[in-house]
């Protein structure tokens, strides 16, 4: 079988040599793939095939990814499918005989709170420079418990991840060595982009199995009034020395009630396209941390457009667009806990949380003897009473978060469990609550609808005949 992996991937990369080629080719390699790969990715292969017949804005992603990227991003995604596939598929059966639960497929990883923007908002912006930090060797010790579940991908986030590129602090290596180490890994990294130079371009191309998400949100204007004067220059000079470099890169963007008009429109997405961007996640704003300004939150009119918005892009565009919330229907509803096909986050004070923006914890790894401090935080009261909700309180893919859409599942999690807020001053689960349920409950009427009646998500009706979820119309 590895002799097989080995040269599914080596047709891929011989075809992807001629654009032309490889593109006229799609359909045979996902027609094959689904006979060979494990069950797990079969659907995955299929909607390739299904894109391929029907010419979907898909196909002209690949091109661009043929045509803009360094061909070591290209061997490292698609070595990342296979090994997820083969090796990795093994190792999570064998993970789930033994612990009785299917392992996360990816971990989110902060390992600082420092920045050096102050951002209007941002979750992470009361840390500062003064708080502790993940060391190199708690990464590593993360990415190998993470690599024993079968996992492959790893998200870094922060504070400011590439103030650590070359070196982490009071260490002689940086994030560049891991993704040095870990070659047959993909690293996705959010960063507000203003210390990437040509430099730090040419070594994540050179290393090819790391992707930065930068950090935009909006034009000159908004960007700058969230980052600070002058930000937006710098980011589309980033963006501009990533694109030379041909790395595989895409933005992060928050919406709010500030910049809601403007990230939403064709105009800002076509920016992101023509800078060389490949993909776009998209993030409300939620008032979790230190003096959240709930003013800054979408309503749940404005939700709806932004749903409408990126599905549309999705299926218009050659970029790759995701909503955190809305983009529920790709993965059936929330993804916190450590849920089959999820994920966790390790802060950088090493609290082991549900979520990025449940910033709440029963297990800490610097707190522990065990070899498996994940596991352990998933196995967790904590852990099982938020997939609990999950399952219970789920039946819409659109309104799929326990913050803001089912709140009083976190709520009931921390209070039974005793979990404690990894942030002073919070005040979601208090003085925010009857707000934030008042807002769930109007948007999960409009989601019902969204989901039921507007036909735009018929295309899922086979995924969720199962009697759980509402029927797509």
């Amino acid at each position: 079988m590895i002799g097989l992996k080995e040269k599914f991937v080596d047709t891929v990369l011989n075809l992807a040599s001629d654009e032309e080629r490889l593109v006229s080719n799609l359909r045979n390699i996902a027609r094959i793939g689904k006979y060979i790969a494990p069950a797990t990715h079969r659907d995955q292969l299929q909607r390739l095939e299904w894109a391929v017949d029907h010419d979907h804005p898909a196909i002209d992603l690949i091109r661009r990814i043929i045509r803009e990227a360094d061909p070591h991003f290209l061997r490292g995604f698609v070595t990342l499918f296979m090994e997820h596939a083969w090796a990795g598929s093994k190792q999570r059966k064998a993970f789930e005989r033994e612990h009785g639960i299917a392992p996360p497929s990816f971990v989110v990883i902060s390992p600082l709170a420092a920045c050096n923007l102050k951002c209007v908002g941002c979750y992470a912006g009361a840390y500062g420079h003064k708080e502790p930090h993940l060391s190199y060797d708690d990464m590593v010790k993360i990415i190998e418990e993470v690599r024993g579940w079968g996992t492959r991908f790893i998200t870094i986030s922060g504070g400011e991840p590439t103030l650590y590129w070359n070196r982490i602090k009071d260490d002689t290596k940086g994030l560049r060595d891991i993704c040095r180490e870990y070659s047959d890994m993909v690293f996705l990294m959010y960063t507000n982009g203003t210390l990437i130079d040509d430099r730090m371009a040419a070594e994540m191309a050179e290393l090819g199995n790391i992707t930065p998400a930068i950090s935009v949100e909006g034009f000159k204007e908004q960007t700058d009034a969230r980052r600070g004067e002058g930000v937006f220059e710098r980011v589309m000079q980033a963006m501009d020395a990533l694109r030379a470099a041909r790395v595989f890169f895409g933005a992060s963007v928050t919406y709010t009630t500030q910049n809601f008009d403007i990230v939403s429109s064709d105009e800002f997405l076509d920016m992101l396209i023509d800078k060389g961007c490949f993909y776009a996640w998209y993030f409300m704003y939620i008032p979790v941390g230190r003096s959240p300004d709930i003013s800054l939150m979408i309503t749940p009119q404005q939700r709806e457009i932004m749903a409408r918005k990126t599905w549309e892009w999705l299926n218009s565009r050659p970029i790759f667009v995701a909503d955190f919330w809305n983009s529920g229907p790709m993965v059936k509803g929330c993804i916190a806990a450590g849920r089959p096909n999820g994920y966790l986050h390790v802060t950088h004070q090493g609290d082991i949380c549900p979520c990025v923006f449940m910033l709440y914890s029963a297990h800490n790894i610097h707190e522990t003897d065990s070899d498996t401090p994940l596991l352990d935080a998933v196995k967790s009261d904590f852990f099982a009473m938020i997939r609990k909700g999950q399952l219970e309180k789920e039946n819409n893919p659109l309104a799929p978060c326990q913050i803001v859409d089912h709140p009083e599942v976190l709520k009931e999690a921390v209070e039974k469990t005793g979990a404690r807020s990894t942030q002073e001053g919070q005040t979601i689960l208090t003085d925010l609550h009857p707000f934030i349920r008042q807002r769930a409950q109007e948007w999960c009427q409009i989601a019902d609808r969204l989901w039921t009646q507007s036909g735009l998500y018929k295309g899922y009706a086979k995924e969720y005949a199962d009697g759980r979820w509402l029927l797509p119309g």
